[in-house]
């Protein structure tokens, strides 16, 4: 702004800190004292342990504000910035702030409040606009609106946000600032960007023409002998040139598309003796029609600054600036709000958030009464744990979270306090996620649920977190929903927790101690270090083991015991409000009613609760003097007395006891329509009101929520009917969950469920589905898995279901997105089936078909869960003939008339290995991370696969013998080491940082922010993650005999362990026991002593720190575990044959699965807590080996010298939660047995179809050709063999039965075939046999049959199939083609194309190489690069629809397409060519996109080929699909393709390398296991897909848990 005039200049030797230092410490004292703004709202919101915290973190400096831009509130759903800008001697918090109290800093503190602001990032600029300093300045408006400009498009939160629209405010010469750097913005043509994006402007006082005082300041300035004048000053001046040159250019940059708001001051501003007005109205105006102009009621200064939210002028700013808000926005907020829904659901999906968060606190609300718990927000510790302040500027990397725990007695309104902590941080406007632990709720009681729902709440109220999870879910990260450990490490570690958000975060968390696993809730907190500022607040009950466990958190942690006295405040203003409603005349009458309640409540609010409900039923003085004397001190008696009443009706006893049994059991609170439908299939009752039911038969006990949900009173209440055998409404646990999975069966079984007899029934409309199905679906084999496992009754149900509905029941579950229903009910299914055999014989068709279907299920989400989620209805007709014949699934729906039909290959059972791979040269290490798993080669390379379609996706090199993989956590960065270095690569397969290694690494392991290694010489090194420094110096642990006190006899690790608490490293050594040794305190702790003396080959620990084991591996075969505190051996077998070393150990995630492996072929799967044998296979195969889990603890990865096996047997899927039965209750059964039928190779290496006839010509890796049937699959004759054995790689077929082959070493021979009367064929006469010496990459065959191409790597030629000559050569050095392909031209010019990256070039059949037109085909400019940085794999040219289709590929081995190309042609390449070139003078053609096609290269997994003018694919969900190529209207990003069958992971493989071809007869042919498979009827199915729906987003690991 413009100030007074100086009334004299500054002395030299004055210290402007010094002052500034001064001045802040008495504005500190003075503000802390006071401590009060005179504004309610304010006091309550910036308390004084705001104000404290503030005022202590606030640099003196901080008095006027930063230089630069700076970010002073971030939005947690930012749609536009705001910016504020100050004027002369102003400064970025000085100018928007009254005095020096940091509450009033407005911009900051009080717009983030309100409503309108909810999506706005605020920012303060500031520059040296002092002109009271003594230094000269040569910086003028054009330098500062330059530098603001600059500063707008390197601000991270602004430049990343490209489509947000930008506000500036300036406040006298900030007006002019802001003109000029949108003027720079609108006028740079290189970069438009920002000239667009400012989109509103504001002027406050601004002098557009200038000030009459600001000549009179600078002559001050000169005659003051130590000040000088200021170019900025001079820019001021009334009329000045500078000012009307920015108000020129403003006027021609400006249109009616800017909102512009000026507004003008009208009070005089004091300068000592006089007073006047700044900048005068005329002056603060611009003049434009469209420009909105208004005054505020204050001087020059106080224009911008305010004394509290209720000052006029504050709101006449707040409401302009909320008013250009909401225009800007009111497009985008439509279009934000439809991505924001999709985001959400599809998250909720993903997550598996069935619960709505917010009806619980809506409860928690209704059940608040105003006034009561304000005790808390009144603490000084409650406001300092709340009060912490946004990093903005990202400056904290290490926030440690802060704990506040509420610890009460049971019944105390724990929940209620909880509720309103929630309510008081959201008035706040700060970004809270809460959970209300249930007891009696399934989903409402794991920790898994509490953080599944913090992930959902956190992602659906701030955009980078949603974003953040959106990411992790379309990178395929698999969740196990009941596996917090995976959630943690999955969505918080390596993704929540370390998100640049900035803003802090609100936990708040009720009710800890009703959580299964509340301890584990700590071990993942401790130690963690977050990007932003975490605040947790927990309610729980006083227990001694939770205090315990906050102990560990030391100061971080605020612990409150509510004391009686607040709960008494709050209950007194509950009673007081709910006693009204009694029948009592007077208020002598109820006051005393009150005290009386309140006196015997003993701070129970739920006491208080139930009484008033109570006596709310009676109506006489007697009756409520008698209920209050009846009550109980405690509250079983209460609730026996509940029972008898309910026991008086009875009529309808049997209801009410339905009901509470449904209450009590039900896995989650059931919806009252649920609980109708539910009553009549349990007790046949057809209730005609269920709410006034409810109330009227067990109002006492339970009731409706105001979210139609029926709810228990309390806890106690259900522990009380489940443990009061005495009571007519006891019902036993077991016999409950019967009664229930009875319940649900039924409905199951019901016509309503049944499945569509063909496919044209499928999407006819079905029945309105029963409010009941999703409970059913969803909760039927929880009651199955608690229920009674001897019930006979349950189990004819049971089997009754798997032999109709269960298909309807699969449909369903895949229509919520997810498909965790089904692998949780085949885990509850093989848990009811393990109990049941203890008590009885487990044979009987019943079990079978049970047993076969826990398989079946398992087997479903492994091998068609991507099908199941994007077509459920795919289970009906399209899925079960595509598995084992001896499946259940297949013999019970895999024959229908008019389903799909598999010929040739077929599997007769589901087999343990999924996959494998093959490597062309030794393996020698492996590691399995959260999306990749990665294979080290003896060449130094590291091979990365997709972790659920095992698919390659890049090679990294590490160019030396690699001895140790380690994947981070996260999965971020793999660590790779070799005998002389160690590197670290990002997931892109980058180089992070790499060491050499002094002494060989046996051991790796990742830390928080570290890499810690283990040398064999003992040093324990750690090297920061990020930079690869060194983290302290390394310490040395030696290996030391149990009898050697003096350590005279230390020993270097052979083998090494860290502990997962990073506690404790375990050493073993041959002829040795392990010993165990402290990290903290680099102590001997003990030896794990074995009772024979064997040598100790491996060590690992459990990787569950709660469960405190670790295993050791012997020299002997012998396999033991220990108590890592008590170095007890815990349980020791033998393993494998009994005879060789175990060569590898392995453990799940969780920590309950072991596998091991050794030399001699035996895989073999323990329990990792008891060391009972699960499961083992033994393959022939002998060397080399090691093993590891998959992330989701669901596969085994099997390395074996240079072959790896991927295992998938169902005894991985267990249960891993306590859900309150025991594991005694199951039966030990013995070990399954599993079988390897891996192959060595894939025999079919080539195809090709014949064009008449129903054959399919097949090459194979013996070197022979032999012709197959394409209805049947099977092999018809052998025709001949390649020399030397050596296999095909190409195949093609021509005119008049004329076959073409190549292989690997360069033999190509040319035969035509005979005709057999049986309309088969054999082989005639070999027209043609050469070599060139190198592998045969392509052949084609002329139309006419006289010439084929024969193409390798470094050349390609023409021979005559007449005379056997070689035409033409052309060499690859003339172009690029060993990336480019050879295509045949069109029927109408006998042609050969070469397709390479710059575009198409014609040559001539019989005078090859010679171009046929020295014209170049060019393909349109954007395809030119992708084209030429990829391999053009194949080409197809069609006719029909005019187009060129090139398929392009990351290599020539990779057969998925990278990218696939529409290019128009015309009717011919030849008549494109000629009416180009006799219009134009150039010898190049441009070919023109194809814009009907843009798009449809992101849905293609494999590119197949043409068909009747389809284009035939197999789309990122591995469907067999095609898309009209005749379309005239774009299919992106709202057109459609067609969507045919799925495509099993075996039936196209990175391994095979041979694509699918379609028959004749429109059959779909597939090379699989050295056969062919077969489909039929295929491509009648026909399921429309968007393009825009589909991406790389679905992985099998994510589909097993969710998607």
């Amino acid at each position: 702004m413009l100030s007074p005039l100086p009334k004299r200049p500054f002395r030299r030797d004055s210290s402007p800190s010094n002052q500034s230092q001064s001045q802040s410490s008495s504005i500190e004292s003075k503000i802390s004292y006071e401590g009060k703004t005179g504004n309610q709202a304010l006091d309550r919101r910036f308390s004084r342990s705001w104000l404290r915290s503030r005022l202590k973190s606030d640099s003196p400096s901080n008095d006027i504000g930063p230089l630069g831009l700076r970010p002073i509130h971030l939005s947690a759903e930012p749609l536009v910035d705001l910016v504020f800008v100050h004027g002369l001697r102003g400064g970025s918090m000085k100018t928007w702030r009254k005095g020096n109290d940091p509450r009033l800093y407005w911009p900051q503190n009080w717009l983030p409040l309100e409503p309108d602001f909810q999506n706005a990032n605020i920012h303060s600029f500031g520059y040296n606009a002092d002109f009271r300093e003594t230094k000269d300045s040569i910086l003028n408006v054009q330098d500062f609106g330059r530098a603001l400009l600059s500063e707008l498009r390197t601000s991270p939160h602004i430049r990343t946000r490209k489509n947000h629209p930008i506000i500036l405010i300036g406040h006298s010469m900030g007006g002019l600032v802001l003109k000029v750097a949108y003027i720079l913005a609108h006028e740079d043509a290189r970069d438009p960007e920002y000239g667009q994006r400012i989109r509103c402007l504001f002027f406050l006082a601004t002098p557009h023409r200038g000030s009459a005082l600001a000549a009179l300041l600078n002559n001050t300035l000169r005659l003051s002998g130590v000040l000088s004048a200021k170019p900025y000053v001079g820019d001021l001046e009334r009329n000045s040139a500078s000012a009307q040159r920015i108000n020129d250019d403003f006027k021609r940059c400006v249109n009616d598309s800017v909102s512009l708001w000026s507004f003008y001051e009208t009070v005089q501003t004091s300068m000592g003796v006089a007073s006047s007005l700044i900048v005068d109205r005329e002056s603060a105006i611009l003049g434009f029609g469209y420009e909105t102009v208004q005054y505020l009621n204050g001087d020059h200064r106080d224009i911008c600054k305010y004394d509290n939210p209720e000052d006029p002028n504050y709101i006449t700013i707040k409401n302009a600036l909320a008013t250009a808000i909401s225009t800007l926005l009111s497009g985008v907020q439509i279009s934000r709000d439809e991505t924001y829904r999709a985001q959400v659901t599809s998250l909720r999906a993903y997550l598996d958030v069935s619960d709505r968060p917010e009806d619980d606190f809506a409860n928690q609300k209704d059940t608040k009464v105003a006034g009561s718990c304000q005790w808390l927000e009144a603490r000084d510790d409650f406001q300092s744990w709340r009060d912490v302040f946004e990093d903005t500027l990202g400056e904290k990397h290490d926030n440690v979270p802060q704990l506040y725990w509420l610890s009460a007695k049971p019944g105390a309104g724990k929940t209620v306090l909880a509720g309103h902590v929630v309510a008081h941080l959201q008035n706040f406007h700060l970004d809270c996620s809460y959970y209300f632990f249930h007891h009696g709720n399934k989903s409402g009681q794991s920790l898994s649920g509490l953080l599944r729902s913090l992930a959902y709440q956190m992602a659906r109220s701030n955009t980078s977190i949603r974003e953040l999870l959106h990411q992790i879910k379309d990178d395929g990260v698999a969740i196990d929903k009941d596996d917090e450990r995976s959630i943690w490490r999955k969505l918080f570690l390596g993704g929540i927790l370390q998100a640049k958000i900035y803003r802090p975060q609100y936990w708040v968390i009720d009710a800890l101690d009703e959580c299964i696993k509340y301890a584990e809730f700590f071990t993942l907190l401790s130690n963690v270090e977050t990007a932003f500022p975490l605040r947790i607040l927990v309610t729980s009950r006083i227990m001694p083991d939770i205090q315990l466990q906050f102990l560990r958190f030391g100061k971080n942690v605020v612990s409150r015991e509510v004391d009686v006295q607040d709960s008494m405040r709050d209950i007194e203003a509950y009673i007081h409000t709910r006693i009204e409603a009694l029948p009592l005349d007077g208020s002598n009458k109820r006051q005393d009613l009150a005290n009386k309640i309140l006196a015997k409540s003993g701070g129970c609010f739920l006491w208080v609760h139930l009484v008033l409900h109570e006596l709310s039923n009676v109506y006489t003085d007697k009756s409520i003097w008698t209920v209050l004397d009846e009550i109980p001190e405690g509250m079983m008696p209460f609730y026996q007395r509940s029972a008898e009443i309910m026991a008086r009706n009875t009529r309808e006893l049997d209801t009410a006891k339905a009901i509470l049994l449904w209450a009590i059991y039900s896995v989650r609170p059931l919806r009252t329509l649920e609980l109708q439908q539910a009553l009549k299939l349990d007790i046949g009752a057809n209730v005609l009101n269920i709410k006034k039911t409810i109330e009227g038969l067990c109002g006492q006990l339970v009731y409706v929520d105001k979210n139609d949900t029926v709810q228990i009173v309390h806890p106690t209440a259900r522990e009380f009917f489940i443990g009061d055998t005495t009571s007519e409404f006891a019902i036993p646990k077991q016999k409950g969950h019967e009664r229930l999975a009875l319940s649900c069966l039924r409905y199951l079984n019901n016509e309503e469920m049944r499945p569509p007899r063909n496919r044209r029934l499928i999407n006819i409309s079905k029945v309105e589905a029963s409010e009941f199905r999703d409970y059913a679906c969803t909760a039927f084999s929880e009651h199955v898995f608690s229920a009674f496992s001897e019930a006979d009754t349950l189990l004819s149900a049971l089997d009754l279901f798997l032999k109709t509905n269960v298909l309807s029941w699969v449909e369903h579950v895949a229509q919520k997105d997810t498909l965790y229903y089904i692998t949780r009910t085949a885990k509850n299914l093989r848990g009811y089936l393990g109990r049941r055999a203890k008590y009885l014989s487990p044979l009987g068709s019943q079990v079978e078909r049970v047993d076969n279907w826990v398989t079946d299920l398992t087997r479903l989400v492994a091998k068609f869960g991507v099908a199941l989620t994007t077509v459920p209805s795919a289970i009906y007709f399209l899925i079960p003939p595509l598995c084992p014949t001896t499946s259940a699934i297949f013999r019970q729906f895999g024959r229908s008339a008019d389903g799909l039909v598999l010929d040739g290959v077929k599997k007769i059972a589901w087999e343990d290995c999924i996959s494998w791979i093959d490597f062309e040269q030794s393996a020698t290490s492996l590691a399995s991370g959260d999306k990749a798993f990665a294979v080290g080669l003896e060449t130094g390379d590291i091979e990365i696969y997709n972790q659920g379609s095992c698919q390659w996706e890049r090679t990294i090199h590490h160019h030396e013998h690699i001895d140790i993989l380690k994947f981070e956590t996260s999965g971020n960065y793999l660590a790779t080491c070799s005998f002389l270095s160690i590197k670290l690569w990002d997931r892109n397969g980058n180089e992070v940082w790499a060491h050499k290694l002094k002494s060989r690494c046996i051991e790796l392991s990742f830390q928080k922010n570290a890499l810690i290694g283990v040398s064999m010489n003992g040093n324990v090194t750690n090297w920061n993650l990020k930079t690869g420094e060194l983290i302290g110096e390394p310490h040395r642990y030696l290996h030391r005999e149990p009898d050697d006190e003096s350590g005279k006899t230390q020993k270097a690790p052979g083998t090494a362990s860290i502990s997962p608490d990073f506690q404790i490293i375990a050493l073993g050594t041959r002829r040795t026991q392990v010993c165990l040794w402290s990290l903290q305190d680099h102590d001997l702790i003990g030896w794990c002593l074995a009772p024979e003396a064997d040598s100790v080959d491996l060590v690992m620990f459990n990787p569950n720190p709660d469960i405190g084991v670790l295993v050791v591996g012997y020299n002997t075969s012998r396999l033991a575990i220990f108590d890592s505190w008590s170095q007890e051996m815990i349980q020791s077998v033998r393993a494998g044959n009994g005879h060789q070393r175990v060569a590898s150990l392995a453990s799940s995630p969780d920590g309950r699965t072991l596998v091991s492996v050794d030399h001699c072929g035996n895989m073999q799967v323990w329990d990792f807590e008891t060391l009972t044998l699960l499961y083992q296979v033994t393959s022939s195969d002998l060397g080399f080996r090691v093993a590891d889990f998959s992330s989701s603890g669901l596969r085994i990865l099997d390395l074996m010298s240079s072959k790896l096996r991927v295992w998938e047997p169902t005894i991985l899927i267990r249960k891993t939660i306590d859900e309150d039965v025991s594991v005694s209750d199951a039966a030990i059964l013995p070990a399954i047995h599993g079988q390897d039928h891996s192959r060595a190779r894939q025999e079919i290496t080539a195809m090709a179809c014949h064009a008449t006839l129903p054959i399919v010509y097949v090459g194979k890796y013996s070197g022979a050709v032999a012709a197959y049937a394409s209805h049947s699959g099977k092999e018809e004759t052998e025709l001949y063999v390649h020399p030397n054995g050596a296999f095909v790689t190409a195949i093609a077929v021509g005119p008049d039965d004329i076959l073409a082959s190549g292989d690997v070493n360069g033999n190509v021979q040319v035969w035509k075939l005979a005709r057999t009367p049986a309309r088969s064929l054999r082989t005639g006469s070999l027209i043609l046999a050469t070599s060139t010496h190198k592998a045969i990459q392509q052949l084609l065959i002329s139309p006419s049959g006289e010439f084929i191409l024969v193409s390798t790597a470094t050349v390609s030629s023409v021979f005559s199939s007449q005379t056997g000559t070689c035409i033409g050569k052309l060499d690859s050095s003339q172009n690029d083609q060993n990336n480019g392909t050879w295509l045949l031209g069109a029927a109408t010019k006998p042609e050969l194309l070469l397709i390479l990256g710059d575009g198409v070039a014609r040559h001539s059949w019989d005078s090859f190489p010679s171009l046929v037109s020295p014209h170049a085909l060019l393909l349109p400019p954007g395809y030119q690069k992708l084209a030429r940085e990829s391999v053009i794999k194949s080409a197809v040219l069609d006719s029909a629809s005019q187009n060129l289709i090139i398929d392009l590929r990351q290599d020539r081995r990779e057969i998925a397409t990278k990218a696939l190309l529409v290019v128009s042609v015309g009717t011919d390449l030849s008549a494109t060519l000629a009416m180009a070139a006799s219009t134009s003078t150039t010898a190049a053609v441009v070919l023109g996109v194809n814009p009907a096609c843009l798009g449809l290269s992101d849905c293609i997994k494999y590119f197949l080929g043409v068909s009747g003018s389809r284009l035939m694919f197999v789309d990122n969900a591995s469907w067999l699909s095609s898309a009209d190529l005749k379309v005239s209207t774009p299919l992106y990003p709202k057109g459609e393709y067609t969507r045919h069958f799925f495509v099993p992971n075996e039936f196209v493989t990175r391994e095979t390398g041979i694509l699918p071809m379609i028959s004749l007869d429109k059959d779909v042919i597939f090379g699989v296991e050295g056969e062919l498979a077969v489909v039929r009827n295929g491509l009648k199915f026909q399921k429309t897909a968007k393009l825009g729906e589909v991406g790389r987003k679905w992985s099998y690991e994510s589909g097993i848990h969710n998607q």
